[in-house]
């Protein structure tokens, strides 16, 4: 049996250790602290079941002193019971340590004075432990194979910057954690990890009576204020009343030191049957991963959506998203200019990453910052703010529950879906390299507006199950919802944002990895041009046409943006320059384009360079229907001529 621990706090020396030395005769593990201060030290560093302390812990001969029982009322120390110990017994302290509190212990379960001697103390001990501590101290805990986890990797989880001294103590507060929820079981079996995420861990477990009868649940444990964030959320917005598809609350909150746990049930459903949606995805075809995410919508998540719904007026919708950005200190110009450049240095590992260059970087700001401005309406209701593969729980006939209740609060529902998109590209489809990613999103872009799946027999199986779920996704946002492409996109970009902003440049990431992140650096790139707005009307039109006060390197050719890299955009520019500025001249010398796009020219060096790059930006600029024009003419020996083409301005 485990021994039972006591923090004995008095600044009387002899007093506290004649005391302590009765106790620990008794049977008892006893910490002494002989400062408020100390005890705080030794409440960091140790679990304990219960506190005494005398009620003046700064002057004895003081009789306004009440430290000792303003120290307890402290709201971090509430789930530990306390005796308080005094020489001077007042009615008035007595009756306000002890009275009731709604939600939690009294500041004090007893009040003894310090002259009715140790068999008083022993016999209140007692009185506490049997009444208010509340721990099955017999629990039998046994962890599956499958959970792959223990007290200590669990302890890990929940906060991964603990100190590795407090290790010992909070495992024994995580076992007493689940002795105190458990209280009437006689064993319990982990046999689940479902999700991990802001100092918490949803676990699946099961419980056995003494007399072998079996009940399952999904516990949520972690640090105190992730679990009490958890619990407001469950009472705020989740039904009273358990329905299917609806995740039920089975227990109190109980709470330790620095802990807390919460047991819930899955309605009508059985724990051995439910997966997440992560396992879910890769194990079954698009067409049942579809099936659940309709079910989701369409049953688990209606509930919450249609509460306190809301569409609001045309307005900015950056100013809409932002409050649901994670970090939004990451959504500046400096901090997303750090992020890119440190991520771009590893592009080295990635064949042929598209970079971002300062011009996008630019015209990313002025979107986010609203220089460039979105306005849409968008329809708001309660949203669950924290869908992952891991906090949807899938069965075998494919219906849908959800786990984490914290997240949970008004927001727009087209964030659920652009969320679960990003939850498909860039963790279930976690095989792909980067050239798999661009691709990916190449197909995505073709299909925003599209009603119907690109078909594609050089797609792979794994590449077409991703682009079929997040088309679903994306026509059911639109549709559903009623919301414009142009919406889901600007909430697209600073979700994906947000996964940029989980890079961290002192890690050394694998090539998979890293091929995420550069993936998102590319959607994003790609989302800000389709967010840019068209091009004006021009009155003398013709092809191809620079816009130099545009960021980026767009090219406007025959009624249509084209994008170019930066090297072939400095060439197109010198070539472009010559032709508007020296009508009469258009031709570039060879060692005049050389300077213009690498700052200076040797023959030997960039002679093939120069015919090299030439060739990209007439591959990128040649309509394929107009070959009679050549937009870049090869002047024999000397260099090269950007042709203008005209057009009728009225056509």
């Amino acid at each position: 049996m485990k021994q039972k621990t006591i923090l004995f706090v008095d600044n009387s020396i002899p007093y506290l250790n004649v005391h302590a030395e009765l106790l620990a005769k008794a049977g008892y593990r006893v910490y002494r602290a002989y400062t408020l201060a100390e005890a705080e030290d030794k409440l960091n560093v140790y679990h304990v079941h219960l506190i005494i302390l005398d009620v003046r812990m700064e002057d004895d001969n003081d009789e306004q002193d009440i430290s000792g029982f303003v120290w307890a009322q402290q709201a971090k120390y509430r789930p530990i019971p306390k005796i308080i110990l005094t020489a001077h017994p007042s009615y008035e302290l007595a009756r306000e340590a002890l009275g009731p509190s709604l939600d939690s212990l009294p500041p004090a379960v007893n009040f003894i004075g310090k002259d009715e001697g140790i068999d008083a103390i022993v016999g209140g001990v007692e009185r506490v432990f049997e009444k208010y501590v509340g721990i099955n101290w017999q629990l039998s805990m046994r962890w599956t194979e499958a959970s792959n986890l223990s007290l200590p990797h669990l302890a890990a989880l929940i906060d991964p910057e603990l100190d590795y001294v407090y290790l010992s103590s909070r495992v024994e507060e995580l076992e007493d954690l689940f002795g105190a929820l458990f209280s009437n079981s006689h064993q319990i079996n982990i046999s689940h990890r479902f999700a991990v995420s802001h100092h918490k861990v949803t676990l699946g477990l099961f419980t056995f009576s003494d007399e072998g009868l079996l009940s399952r649940y999904v516990v949520v444990c972690g640090l105190r204020e992730a679990i009490q964030q958890e619990e407001t959320g469950h009472n705020k917005y989740a039904g009273r009343t358990a329905t299917e598809g609806s995740t039920a609350k089975s227990s109190r909150l109980v709470e330790t030191t620095h802990y807390a746990a919460l047991a819930y049930t899955l309605t009508d459903t059985r724990l051995e049957d439910v997966t997440t949606l992560t396992e879910f995805y890769r194990q079954n075809q698009a067409e049942a991963v579809i099936g659940v995410l309709d079910y989701l919508f369409d049953r688990t998540l209606a509930h919450y959506h249609q509460q306190n719904v809301k569409v609001t007026d045309p307005s900015p919708v950056m100013d809409a998203f932002l409050p649901y950005v994670a970090d939004r200190a990451f959504v500046t110009p400096s901090a997303l200019n750090s992020c890119i450049t440190s991520l771009q240095t590893k592009g080295g590992v990635i064949d042929d990453f598209a970079r971002f260059d300062p011009e996008a970087l630019q015209l990313l700001a002025t979107i986010v910052d609203n220089t460039i401005c979105i306005e849409d309406s968008i329809k708001c209701g309660i949203m669950h703010g924290r869908l992952t593969g891991d906090t949807i729980l899938v069965d075998r006939r494919g219906r849908a529950w959800i786990i984490d209740f914290a997240g949970f609060g008004q927001g727009p529902l087209i964030q659920e879906f652009i969320t679960l998109e990003n939850v498909v590209k860039f963790d279930l489809a976690d095989q792909f390299d980067y050239q798999d990613r661009k691709k990916l999103e190449a197909y995505l872009h073709i299909g925003l507006n599209a009603e119907e799946d690109i078909v594609d027999s050089d797609v792979s199986r794994e590449m077409h199950k991703a682009l079929t779920v997040i088309n679903h996704l994306r026509r059911r946002a639109i549709h559903k919802l009623n919301q414009t492409p142009q919406l889901y996109q600007a909430g697209l970009l600073l979700k994906t944002l947000e996964r940029l902003a989980s890079y961290d440049p002192s890690i050394f990431y694998f090539t998979r990895e890293l091929a995420i992140y550069f993936h998102a650096l590319n959607a994003i790139r790609e989302t800000c041009k389709r967010l840019n707005p068209p091009p004006p009307a021009y009155d003398k039109p013709y092809s191809p046409w620079l816009d130099e006060e545009k960021p980026g390197y767009d090219v406007w050719v025959e009624g249509q943006w084209v994008n170019l890299a930066e090297m072939e955009y400095k060439l197109l520019h010198v070539l472009y320059r010559q032709a508007v500025d020296y009508v009469d001249n258009p031709r570039c010398k060879f060692s005049d384009i050389g300077r213009g796009v690498w700052g200076d020219y040797d023959r030997l060096r960039d002679y093939n360079n120069v015919q090299s790059l030439v060739r990209r930006v007439r591959d990128r600029i040649q309509p394929v229907e107009d070959d009679a024009h050549q937009y870049i003419e090869n002047i024999r020996g000397v260099g090269y001529s950007l042709n203008l083409k005209y057009h009728d301005p009225h056509y």
